[in-house]
């Protein structure tokens, strides 16, 4: 794994994306655990038919949700971090606004009419004995469709104004572990569908009264010098590059929660209880590229700002690299227990062990083009992002209706990682030909073979062989001691050595208010001294 000459340039980027990063990190952490002991919850505490209507409904929900979201999302990702590196925080205030009214209006609308839609719907979203079901459950969740999409908006702002914290630990932490002990205590107290739909959808609002207030203290905290520019440039700048988002965000949605809706309708709500739990473990791995892609976005966004393309291309290698580093032994390790893991949910539910072998394999690929769409997305290419969501949601809609009639929760899966395949390769050609950038370097492969030779026999040995539990645990100790090992001896050739001065950061005191921080300064409570950066290669080199 060689080294590249790292420039003190190049390793300040690294070090902002690996402070967000780790924060984004962290609460994917929580956010997995929390989600995975959710879906534990309800499978095993009630009926599959109440839990794949649940998975159902909720699905639906979040496919409206993105609908009314209208793409504002990444449009304020990218536009609040490009104002402040061009010194436009004056437009910041009319920013939010032009992002969040048409969202509450739409969301509103869509609410009104899930409610009362929602006996007619439900027919056609399952069948039999779970109409009745399913239509209240609708009915519960219709009402919190604008606290929803507004929460979202705000997040998203809360992190395009500096700050991952709010995500982290409003919504990864506390709104999912609020739905947790929620649908605990629904099971405990006996409660019906009402109670239960209430349970996953009330911590929206608690998020949102907590959200609003952070991000009203971010605002204060940044006053606007100057005049801002006219309401009608404002958003003509902004919907201009979040218009085709609109459309996107809810293919993207749409990509990740349709398949259960169908599965619900073509085959049974109890097959989609089985297909929603199988898939709930590739959400773990998601969710890390997710954290990474939410650092990311803002930071690629004001460097782009600056015209600084090539530190842009270096961060966007580390965050691939920092996302293939972690994911490729979950995977590999989901692949090779998967029977085991699926006994979690409930008797009967390792039925979708295969479903987890074939997404997790497929998930190998998307993690190793890294944040491809984000990137893309930041350079100012959402239409062509727009394009590649659109063909990966038409290509697995289509074989979904195609597949699940005859294969149930497997054709599911196979078209599903088709779609994903599709919705990578699409934008990582794409930014190696409009903006010059690729994800993959000699580290990143490595790091992938390294994985592969160590966890691959070990889940193969799993999938194939009648060992015991207590060898296979013992066979997966011993790799992940010799993965740790071999990551660590070139950590600073993985460039991990910048998350070492992100803890020492951390740990430091704070500078006086009066203190001015500067890039080739810091103080270690000792006073100011210049930062040396030790030779490459060296502790303390990347």
């Amino acid at each position: 794994m060689t080294a590249a000459p790292t420039t003190a340039g190049h390793r300040t980027q690294l070090e902002k994306l690996a402070r967000r990063g780790s924060a984004s990190v962290m609460g994917a952490a929580f956010s997995a655990v929390f989600g995975v002991l959710l879906v534990v919850a309800i499978t095993n505490g009630f009926s599959a038919t109440t839990a794949g209507t649940l998975f159902s409904a909720t699905s639906v929900f979040l496919i409206l949700e993105s609908v009314a979201l209208l793409g504002t999302d990444a449009g304020l990702v990218k536009w609040l971090p490009a104002k402040r590196a061009s010194d436009r925080s004056a437009d910041l205030p009319r920013t939010l606004a032009v992002a969040i009214a048409p969202v509450l209006v739409l969301s509103v609308a869509l609410g009104v009419a899930l409610f009362v839609l929602a006996p007619t719907l439900a027919p056609h979203l399952v069948g039999g004995p779970a109409e009745q079901t399913m239509a209240t459950m609708l009915r519960a969740l219709a009402p919190l469709l604008p606290v929803a999409a507004v929460f979202d908006v705000v997040l998203a702002a809360t992190r395009g104004a500096g700050s991952m914290r709010p995500t982290v630990l409003v919504d990864n932490i506390g709104r999912l572990g609020l739905q947790t002990l929620a649908v605990v205590a629904v099971f405990l107290a006996g409660g019906g569908a009402l109670a239960l739909a209430l349970a996953w959808s009330v911590p929206y609002l608690v998020g949102l009264a907590i959200a609003g207030v952070w991000l009203a203290r971010q605002m204060a905290a940044r006053p606007a010098g100057g005049e801002p520019a006219a309401w009608s440039a404002v958003a003509g700048q902004f919907w201009s590059f979040t218009a085709p988002r609109a459309i996107a965000r809810v293919t993207q949605t749409a990509l990740k929660r349709a398949d259960i809706v169908l599965v619900a309708a073509l085959a049974s709500p109890a097959e989609a209880a089985l297909y929603t739990a199988a898939t709930r473990f590739i959400v773990i791995g998601q969710l890390f590229v997710q954290s990474v892609q939410q650092a990311l976005s803002p930071h690629v966004s004001g460097l782009f700002a600056r015209s600084e393309g090539r530190a842009a291309n270096a961060v966007f290698q580390a965050a691939t690299l920092w996302s293939v580093i972690a994911a490729w032994p979950l995977y590999l390790t989901l692949a090779g227990f998967s029977p085991i893991l699926m006994g979690l949910f409930g008797d009967g539910y390792d039925a979708g062990s295969d479903v987890v072998l074939v997404l997790s394999l497929t998930m190998l690929l998307a993690t190793a083009c890294g944040p491809v769409d984000s990137v893309l997305l930041m350079g100012g290419h959402s239409w062509l992002s727009l394009r590649n969501a659109v063909v990966a949601l038409v290509v697995n809609l289509g074989l979904d209706v195609l597949l699940i009639p005859v294969a149930g929760i497997h054709g599911a899966a196979i078209a599903w990682s088709i779609a994903i395949v599709v919705r990578n390769l699409q934008p990582l050609f794409q930014v190696r030909r409009h903006l010059d950038m690729w994800p993959i370097t000699g580290s990143t492969v490595r790091v992938g073979l390294l994985a592969v030779g160590l966890f691959g026999p070990v889940s193969l040995a799993a999938l194939v062989l009648d060992l015991s539990l207590a060898v296979e645990l013992v066979l997966l100790g011993l790799a992940s001691l010799g993965y740790a090992a071999g990551i660590w001896v070139n950590r600073y050739r993985l460039d991990l050595g910048v998350f070492r001065g992100v803890l020492r950061r951390q740990q430091r005191p704070r500078p006086g208010k009066h203190a001015r921080r500067r890039g080739d300064r810091h103080d270690d409570g000792r006073g100011a001294r210049p930062r040396v950066s030790p030779p490459a290669g060296q502790p303390g080199s990347a």
